[in-house]
């Protein structure tokens, strides 16, 4: 019997079918394979601009019924990749990323891992990288609470003004949120108003609480009314000497007695602190005594700009006037 001759899969009639495919219109397929690369090399070149966008703000949403109590990070760093326009203006007020937990709810306590796929952005840039890379959100029951609402204020009032009162409309508001957290409010506070350059009452519409408190507010906003009014500091001058007031050619005795008075002023802080015992001039008006007798006189006082007289003792002093 003949054996019939096998070709192996080396052979040399097969080696040479390949080099006779791949040497038909090889210029046409280098041409390809050059095109190919090229394209690549622009598509890479084109995608591998990078850009970090640090304190992107962190969402989490959670099933009926519950609230976030916690959770591990308020913002997220993330690494954007793509081309130079999609990563040119890209900036943490335009991208958020949003944690949905509602189909999670059999535990009270989860770590996720930050993805791709829970970052909104308005761009084609793709997300790479995330600092930190996951986030522990924990989670309580939803309840509801009615608290009164205080104002905060920052900066600083003018030295002659002082806060008489600051009332809020409406007093209280509602608040959902975590059980645990909300039982231990007792109020809840505006955000910051600033007194800086204050000098008169005004009205403000602020809103209640940062919008990084991890509850709800109802209504978001309250007013506030401020009420300023200078501050006011008293001072008593002791022994200031009361004098005649005379026209100018009066050449008759005057006698007082007594002869020194205590005076009380009011003013704004600094104008009284400044104030000296000379700065005050007592008097008595006798241009209109007449006639030589014994009179009761009210004695007056000049003080310095922005001063008022408060009180003067004894406030009458006793006249007795005589012809030379």
């Amino acid at each position: 019997m003949s054996k019939r001759s096998r070709k192996l899969p080396g052979s040399p009639s097969r080696l040479s079918a390949f080099w006779l495919a791949v040497s038909r219109n090889w210029i046409m397929k280098l041409l390809c394979l050059i095109l190919a690369f090229v394209v690549w090399q622009a598509v890479r070149e084109n995608t591998s601009f990078e850009v970090m966008v640090s304190d992107v703000p962190v969402t989490v949403s959670v099933g009926e019924g519950l609230a976030v109590l916690d959770q591990s990070t308020d913002t997220v760093n993330i690494r954007f990749r793509g081309s130079r326009d999609d990563i040119r203006f890209i900036s943490s007020d335009q991208v958020e990323v949003k944690l949905e937990l509602s189909g999670r709810n059999d535990r009270l306590r989860q770590t996720l891992k930050f993805s791709p796929r829970y970052v909104k952005a308005p761009s084609r840039a793709h997300a790479v990288q995330f600092d930190p890379p996951e986030i522990t959100v924990t989670v309580d029951r939803e309840v509801e609470r009615v608290l009164p609402v205080k104002a905060v204020f920052e900066g600083e009032l003018p030295p002659s003004i002082q806060m008489d009162k600051a009332v809020c409309t409406p007093a209280t508001v509602k608040i959902r949120g975590a059980e645990r957290l909300l039982s231990e409010l007792e109020q809840v506070r505006t955000a910051p108003i600033s007194l800086d350059g204050r000098y008169n009452t005004f009205k403000t519409h602020i809103a209640v609480a940062s919008a990084a408190q991890p509850w709800t507010v109802l209504p978001e906003r309250v007013t506030v009314d401020v009420s300023l009014v200078e501050r006011v500091a008293t001072r008593r001058i002791e022994d200031s000497e009361v004098r005649p007031l005379l026209a100018s050619d009066d050449t008759r005795v005057v006698k007082i007695r007594p002869e020194k008075v205590a005076v009380t002023l009011r003013g704004s802080p600094l104008k009284i602190a400044d104030l000296k015992a000379r700065d005050i001039y007592t008097y008595i008006d006798c241009t209109e005594l007449t006639d030589p007798a014994d009179y009761e006189v009210s004695v007056r006082a000049d003080v310095p700009p922005g001063l008022q007289v408060e009180k003067i003792e004894p406030a009458a002093v006793k006249v007795t006037v005589r012809k030379m």
